[in-house]
C-alpha cells in the first residue's frame, strides 16, 4: 500500500503550482538512458521503517531544483528534485562553467568561461534576464546575504584564451546586481578558482590554483587580510558553518587541506581519491563530501575527527557538489558521464543518477 501510495503521490505533484525555484513551463525531459530504478531508489529513500512520509515533506521537494552547468554544450540544465528529471534545458552562453542560487532564490547565475560573462536566469521562467560582462577566464560566483552583490573569481588571461601557465594574477570582480555592474575588483592570486563566503559573511576564501595559496578578503574594506599557502592546485574551499575550519582541495595532490581559521594556518591534510576539485559542507557541519575527478569517486570527511568516514562511487570524472538545504541529499556532477549523482546523505546510498547535459560541472541547488 505504501508503495502505490508514493506513487500517486508523485503523479499527483507534477500538477502543483510551483513557487519560486520550480518552472510555469515543463519542458519535455530527454530520456535518462543508463538511469536504472530512479523512481523506486528515490520511493525507497522517502520511506523509513518508523515514519512515513507526509504529503507536505513531497510537496517541499517539489517545490525545489538543482541546476547544472554543462560546460561542454553552453547550457544550464533544471531537474526537479521530487521526480528526478530535467524539466528544462536552457541556451547559455559559451563554457558555462559554475552556477550558483541567489540567497533570496530568485535567480540562478551562470559563469560562462569562454564567453567572458556572467548571466542570471529567472528561476520563476528559466529565462535569462540580465548578462554581465567581465574579463577573460571567470570561474566562480557567490553572493552577499542579501542578493545585492555578487563576488566572482576571474583570471584575467590572455586574450587567447590559454587558461594554464599564466603568471598573471587574478582578481575578484565585485558586481552590483540590480544594475550588473562591476563596482570593484580585488586583485587575489594566480588563476583564482572556487571561492566561498564565512558563515558571518565577513570574509571571502579564494582558492588561487596557479599560485597554491588561498586569499582571505575582508568584506568591509574588500581588501585581502591574509594569504594562506597550501598544496598544489586548490580549486575549492568549504567553511564550517561555526566558521573554525576551511577545507580546501588539492588538486594535484590528492588531499584536502584543513585551515584552522584561529591561526589562518593549515593544520592538517587529509588523503582522499584523485584530483579532488570541488567540495561541499552539510549544514550541520559534520561533513565535507569531496568530488574526486581522477578516481571518479566522493570522499566524506568527518570534520570532527578530520578522517575520510566513507568512500561513494561515481560517474565518470565527478566535478560539482552541492547539497539540499536539509541535509539529506548530495548532489554530484559527472563531467565524463553527462548525469548528477544522488546521495542519501543518511546512508551514503547513492538513490539516483540523473541525466543532464553534456560536461556538466557547476551544480546548486534552489530550494
Amino acid at each position: 500500500m505504501m508503495k502505490k501510495r508514493a506513487i500517486s503521490l508523485f503523479a499527483s505533484m507534477l500538477l502543483l503550482t510551483l513557487t519560486a525555484c520550480s518552472q510555469k513551463v515543463l519542458q519535455e525531459p530527454p530520456n535518462n538512458s543508463g538511469s536504472q530504478s530512479i523512481q523506486s531508489n528515490l520511493e525507497n529513500a522517502l520511506q523509513t521503517p518508523t515514519k512515513n512520509t507526509t504529503q507536505s515533506e513531497i510537496n517541499n521537494m517539489s517545490q525545489y531544483y538543482f541546476y547544472t552547468a554543462n560546460e561542454d554544450e553552453s547550457s544550464v540544465s533544471a531537474v526537479n528534485v521530487a521526480t528526478m528529471q530535467t524539466t528544462a534545458s536552457i541556451p547559455v552562453g559559451k563554457g558555462p562553467h559554475n552556477v550558483q542560487v541567489t540567497p533570496d532564490r530568485n535567480f540562478v547565475f551562470v559563469v560562462e568561461n569562454k564567453s567572458n560573462t556572467v548571466s542570471a536566469i529567472d528561476t520563476k521562467t528559466n529565462k535569462i534576464t540580465k548578462t554581465i560582462k567581465v574579463r577573460e577566464g571567470p570561474k566562480h560566483i557567490i553572493f552577499s546575504k542579501d542578493s545585492k552583490t555578487a563576488y566572482v573569481t576571474v583570471t584575467e588571461m590572455a586574450e587567447t584564451g590559454e587558461m594554464s601557465g599564466s603568471d598573471k594574477k587574478g582578481n575578484v570582480y565585485v558586481v552590483d546586481i540590480a544594475t550588473g555592474t562591476v563596482k570593484n575588483k580585488i586583485p587575489v592570486g594566480k588563476m583564482p578558482h572556487g571561492l566561498r563566503m564565512s558563515p558571518d559573511g565577513k570574509n571571502l576564501y579564494v582558492a588561487n590554483s596557479n599560485s597554491n595559496d588561498i586569499s582571505v578578503i575582508d568584506l568591509s574594506s574588500n581588501k585581502v587580510i591574509k594569504t594562506i599557502k597550501v598544496g598544489k592546485k586548490p580549486a575549492q574551499v568549504a567553511v564550517t558553518p561555526d566558521n573554525k575550519q576551511v577545507f580546501v582541495t588539492i588538486g594535484d595532490e590528492n588531499r584536502v587541506d584543513v585551515i584552522d581559521t584561529s591561526t589562518m594556518s593549515v593544520k592538517k591534510s587529509i588523503p582522499v581519491g584523485k584530483t579532488p576539485v570541488q567540495d561541499f559542507v552539510t549544514p550541520d557541519g559534520k561533513f565535507i563530501y569531496v568530488a574526486n575527478t581522477g578516481s571518479d569517486s566522493i570522499s566524506v570527511i568527518k570534520t570532527e575527527t578530520l578522517d575520510v568516514a566513507a568512500t561513494i562511487a561515481a560517474g565518470s570524472k565527478a566535478h560539482g557538489v552541492a547539497i539540499s538545504k536539509d541535509g539529506k541529499y548530495v548532489f554530484v556532477t559527472n563531467a565524463g558521464s553527462g548525469n548528477v549523482t544522488v546521495v542519501d546523505a543518511k546512508s551514503n546510498v547513492v538513490i539516483a543518477t540523473v541525466a543532464v547535459g553534456k560536461g556538466p560541472r557547476g551544480i546548486t541547488v534552489c530550494d
